[in-house]
C-alpha cells in the first residue's frame, strides 16, 4: 500500500508543473465565463514543427484569452536569439510582462527550411531574431528588427519593456490588473 501511496506522490509531484504551465488550462472572458484550452505554447525554435499550423493555433488562443501574438523568428544557431533568451530568464516581470500580453510562437528560421512560407504574408523579416507583433485575428501590427532593442551590445530590458507594453491590448492590461486583485 505504501508503494501506492508513494508512487502516487511522485506522480502528482512530476506533473503539477505541467498543468502551471502558462496557455494550460482556463481563461477567463470578458464576460467573466471560465473557458478551456487544449493549446499547448511552442517551446524553444525546433526546425521540424510546422510553423503555420502553430501560428494558426496562437492565433486561436489569442482569441480565447484576449492577447496578442508575438512570433519570435530566430534559430538555435543564432547568438543573438540566445542572449534574447537569457535576457527573459533572467528579468522575471519582464518574462511576467510578455507573458501576460502575449502568445509567444518561436518561428525557426534558417538555410533549408521552408517557414519563410508561413511567414510570407507579413513583412520581409529584416535580420534575426525578429519579432511580429499579431493582433488575435492574425493581422500584422509591428515587424520589428530587434536589433533596435539592444543598447552597449546587449538586449536592453528598458526598451524590450517600452517594445512590449507598446504593443499590449490596453484592455488586456486592465484584465491582467482585475485578475491580480481578485
Amino acid at each position: 500500500m505504501r508503494t501506492y501511496v508513494l508512487a502516487a506522490l511522485v506522480v502528482a509531484t512530476v506533473c503539477l508543473p505541467c498543468l502551471a504551465q502558462p496557455g494550460n488550462g482556463a481563461a477567463k472572458t470578458a464576460d467573466g465565463v471560465t473557458t478551456s484550452s487544449s493549446y499547448s505554447p511552442v517551446q524553444g525554435f525546433d526546425e521540424k514543427r510546422d510553423a503555420a499550423a502553430d501560428i494558426r493555433a496562437a492565433i486561436s488562443e489569442a482569441q480565447r484569452t484576449h492577447k496578442r501574438v508575438l512570433l519570435y523568428v530566430g534559430g538555435n544557431w543564432c547568438p543573438y536569439c540566445e542572449q534574447m533568451h537569457d535576457l527573459f530568464q533572467r528579468d522575471s516581470e519582464l518574462r511576467q510582462l510578455r507573458d501576460a500580453h502575449f502568445i509567444t510562437v518561436p518561428v525557426a528560421y534558417g538555410y533549408g527550411n521552408d517557414k519563410g512560407q508561413a511567414l510570407s504574408s507579413y513583412s520581409k523579416v529584416l535580420g534575426i531574431p525578429h519579432f511580429f507583433v499579431l493582433e488575435s485575428d492574425g493581422s500584422l501590427l509591428q515587424s520589428q528588427h530587434l536589433v533596435e532593442l539592444r543598447d552597449g551590445g546587449n538586449y536592453s530590458a528598458q526598451k524590450m519593456r517600452e517594445f512590449l507594453n507598446r504593443w499590449s491590448r490596453p484592455e488586456a492590461a486592465v484584465q491582467t490588473a482585475k485578475k491580480a486583485s481578485d
